[in-house]
């Protein structure tokens, strides 16, 4: 991955134990209807993933850890930890106590400072789930150089480690069903296709991994259950095989559950599917209510369900070319919640001149009148799209961090739009027009992939 300068600055105070987000000289940025309050720099030359959030609380994701902002004033938010523990990936959920974040990475043990293992291939190696204790990541004190380092309460070893992972709560006292979205990309200890002939397990993998957590007690976490999935193979296709060559495939890259519906929107690659998930333990993976696979889709990224419940977007992460190549990949793609018929697709109107751009992370905005969402687009910045109108979608307003900046991750929360930045750290963002139903509610969790 291209590195880059980043002109900005974070100030920490002795002992790491606060910052203050400055925004003196930001990275350059383009914006419609959007208002920048803030931004923070990353504190590593470490990629900026995915976020979650609780009360007046936000957990960022990256590839050597995660940072937590106090956001109770968003116009003013604060870091308040920095905590190192490096693995790829770092999708983040928090339950209660528990936080989660996603190692999809082969290291040589589950603890922080593990380094990646050589081979990936390791039987010794170790991927999946870290779950650390919220109480003690506040509670321990930063070293010297401003980063904290504490191990997780306990850790979930994942066969193909965890991508992704979307939290299904299963009553009040009780275990959060972990659906982990995970494929053979690169092989591993039981991933993808292996040299040895006593080696029994599938390499194009074909399984959903669900792990028990404990909101009340992190450490008590673990036990996994494998339920089988039924999709295509990925990668079969040359037009995907960019050097390294990924493994042909059968896995889930993001999961979207709607918990009064009790469904699950999976984005599975080569498809998108729909399935029950009235059994939070048995989703019925291998019937699913529907499924589809548009031809101009490359890569099944990301799903989202409505406000109002009658349609579900799927986003399409492109693998070869960018979203204004003219094959139509790159898009969001609306469907029809209860038959999956397609009802339109959506590509911002913002030509990038060839930079790679192309739908990924997203979650809708609250209103009493419109369906509204919010979507990073990579090099495309971050879109906010009216789709009352699911025939004629629209882009209403949007951000976009200039100088190959890179959004991965755009939600609405709070009244505000958080916004990752692959290269350069995290934008702090708000609206110029105030249309939206205002939610200040208490400090309940909210993890954009579990619909409360």
């Amino acid at each position: 991955m291209r590195r880059f300068l980043v002109v900005a600055a974070v100030t920490l105070l002795v002992g790491g134990l606060q910052a203050t987000v400055a925004s003196a000289q930001d990275p350059p940025y383009e914006a419609d209807d959007i208002v920048v309050n803030a931004f923070s720099a990353r504190s590593s030359p470490a990629t900026q993933s995915d976020f979650a959030f609780k009360g007046g609380l936000m957990i960022a994701g990256n590839y050597n850890g995660f940072r937590i902002f106090d956001i109770s004033r968003p116009k003013h938010p604060r870091l308040i930890k920095d905590v190192f523990c490096r693995g790829q990936q770092g999708d983040p959920s928090i339950w209660g106590d528990a936080l989660v974040i996603s190692v999809d990475e082969v290291l040589t043990s589950s603890e922080c400072g593990a380094v990646p293992a050589v081979p990936a291939t390791l039987e010794t190696g170790w991927e999946g789930l870290r779950v650390f204790s919220l109480k003690e990541i506040l509670s321990t004190p930063a070293d010297a150089d401003g980063f904290t380092r504490l191990q997780p309460a306990t850790a979930i070893y994942i066969k193909c480690g965890s991508h992704t992972h979307t939290g299904v709560p299963t009553g009040k006292n009780k275990p959060v069903a972990i659906y982990v979205a995970s494929y053979p990309l690169r092989s591993g200890p039981d991933c993808g296709p292996r040299d040895d002939p006593s080696d029994t397990h599938n390499p194009l993998h074909e399984i959903l991994s669900i792990a028990s957590v404990d909101p009340k007690k992190p450490e008590r976490s673990g036990g996994v259950k494998e339920v089988p999935i039924d999709i295509p193979t990925f990668n079969e296709d040359p037009v995907f095989l960019p050097p390294p060559a990924f493994n042909p495939m059968r896995g889930c890259h993001d999961i979207e559950v709607d918990l009064s519906l009790m469904q699950a929107a999976a984005a599975c690659s080569s498809v998108g599917q729909v399935w029950d998930i009235s059994d939070p333990w048995s989703p019925d993976t291998l019937n699913p209510e529907w499924e589809t696979d548009q031809p101009q889709v490359q890569f099944y990224h990301s799903a989202l369900f409505s406000r109002d419940e009658q349609t579900v977007i799927f986003g399409d992460e492109i693998i070869v070319g960018h979203c204004f190549d003219g094959t139509g990949s790159g898009q969001l793609w609306y469907h029809d919640r209860t038959t999956g018929a397609l009802r339109s697709s959506f590509n911002i109107p913002r030509d990038q001149g060839g930079a790679y751009c192309s739908a990924h992370m997203f979650n809708n905005v609250p209103t009493d009148k419109k369906d509204l969402m919010v979507s990073a687009w990579y090099g495309g910045g971050l879109t906010v799209i009216d789709f009352t109108d699911v025939e004629d979608p629209e882009e209403i307003a949007y951000f976009d961090s200039t100088d190959n900046g890179s959004i991965w991750s755009a939600y609405w929360y709070k009244d505000n739009i958080y916004a990752s930045d692959i290269p350069f750290g995290t934008w702090f963002l708000d609206m110029k027009e105030n249309f939206v139903k205002k939610e200040r509610t208490g400090g309940a969790e909210f993890n954009p992939q579990t619909q409360e």
